[in-house]
């Protein structure tokens, strides 16, 4: 799987609500120079539904291309042209604005550093079940530099704050602009969920035309003499919402019982897979089920591990083919990045390291934009 997808996807998993959630995030990313990277680019804008990219625009490609077969399906070429018109002026808004902010930021090209700016903004809306429009959960508007916090809107006070001294001045310039704040919340709270409302709908619909069953594991893996540990990996739902329930003898298992659940994890095929686990005793004779439901495509598999025909499961180590191992480059930022390589150049180029991150679990988941002024 490509590294930046991975990389996207586990951004928006620290943004996402629920499974009943869903997301619209657009991410822009401009840098002082071109580093001449495969892959990275000086500008770059990305269009994510529910954390996978579905549409990209960068300056080797300046166009808004679909990335997803939903998106190839139903986004029309005039969408597509307008959408187009908006990536380059936000490409030569970014220009300016990012020589704007290094100059108060005391930086300038001949410092020989890359400097990044970035915008993320998009909406969060949740299934009304009285109407098919997705109902506002919340919206994200904010700015970063170099990797850094640099600037917000509050969707509620309708006001714009500043995370450094050099943001204050372009924040109180912002929220002096009525038309701009008014639009800002606007766009966040009906335009952007209409078009997720929208989005989502084809991306369902593809999903069940294309789905096919998942596959299902049940099996035990030693953990020291006296216990066992009881794993249940679903793998191949084509989204990263499967419900996933471990019961014994017919009673659903909670973190109580000591249930462990890991993080949804995406596979190289565009399809995600999962796990939850309970450690047992060896000695325990009780009947074991894992139930997972995909609520996209409805699909509902049932695995059995019964005291009678245990001898048919083998105690074995995590399964190569199925589990994903990911080490992300993650840098503390507040505000998610999407080119994770000139964020972690900028963070190593000041500290000397990188800080990586794995999977925690074996211990225990051409839009219209807001308009915005000049810095």
């Amino acid at each position: 799987m490509d590294a930046w997808y991975v990389f996207l996807y586990f951004v928006t998993r620290m943004l996402n609500v629920n499974s009943a959630t869903h997301s619209l995030i657009y991410i822009y990313t401009a840098m002082s120079a071109d580093l001449g990277l495969p892959g990275v680019h000086k500008f770059t804008a990305i269009g994510l539904l529910d954390g996978k990219p579905f549409d990209r625009f960068d300056t080797d490609n300046p166009r808004k291309t679909p990335t997803t077969i939903w998106a190839r399906e139903h986004l029309t070429t005039d969408y597509l042209d307008k959408g187009t018109q908006s990536r380059l002026s936000k490409q030569q808004w970014f220009g300016v604005n990012l020589d704007a902010v290094m100059t108060r930021t005391g930086h300038s090209a001949s410092d020989g550093d890359v400097h990044v700016l970035q915008w993320l903004h998009g909406c969060y809306g949740e299934t009304n079940p009285s109407e098919e429009r997705l109902q506002f959960v919340r919206g994200v508007d904010k700015y970063a530099y170099d990797g850094d916090d640099f600037m917000s809107f509050d969707y509620v006070t309708l006001r714009w704050s500043a995370a450094t001294e050099a943001a204050k001045p372009i924040a109180d310039k912002w929220n002096g602009v009525t038309v701009l704040t008014e639009y800002t919340s606007g766009y966040l709270r009906d335009e952007c969920i209409g078009w997720l409302t929208r989005f989502v709908g084809y991306s369902k619909q593809e999903l069940r035309e294309r789905a096919t069953v998942p596959d299902v594991y049940l099996f035990t893996r030693k953990t020291n003499g006296t216990t066992l540990t009881l794993i249940c990996l679903a793998s191949g739902f084509p989204t990263n919402t499967p419900a996933m329930r471990l019961m014994r003898n017919g009673r659903v298992l909670n973190t109580d019982d000591g249930l462990k659940v890991c993080d949804t994890l995406p596979n190289n095929d565009d399809t995600f897979q999962r796990r939850i686990a309970v450690d047992i005793l060896p000695s325990d004779t009780g009947n074991f089920t894992c139930d997972v439901l995909e609520e996209d495509t409805l699909y509902h598999v049932v695995k059995h591990w019964r005291a009678g025909d245990r001898t048919s499961l083998r105690t074995i180590g995590w399964p190569n083919a199925v589990l994903l191992s990911t080490m992300v480059c993650l840098c503390t930022v507040a505000l998610c990045l999407v080119v994770v390589v000139v964020v972690c150049i900028v963070r190593k180029r000041r500290t000397g390291q990188i800080v990586n991150q794995t999977n925690c679990c074996p211990q225990h988941r051409g839009l219209k934009h807001e308009t915005t002024s000049g810095v």
